[in-house]
């Protein structure tokens, strides 16, 4: 696995879950919007969350240590 990979894995992660946190509360503008549509649109997310967190698994233990640091900045 390439660098570059490793590290897209890892973005990719941090990227749902930080989307998957924003879309946690509902806003009086989605309640306008329709809650259907809101419904959608959180598991969209959840899905791209739970297919980063497979990935995310995969990685190779020498890119781990990055992932965990990672996880720790946004979970801080």
């Amino acid at each position: 696995m390439s660098d570059q990979l490793a590290r897209q894995i890892i973005d990719n992660y941090v990227a749902s879950t930080l989307a998957l946190r924003a879309s946690s509360s509902v806003p009086a503008t989605e309640a306008a919007r329709g809650i259907n549509a809101y419904r959608s649109e959180r598991l969209d997310i959840f899905i791209r969350w739970e297919n980063a967190k497979f990935s995310l698994q995969e990685l190779p233990t020498e890119y781990k240590l990055q992932a965990i640091e990672a996880i720790e900045q946004i979970t801080a």
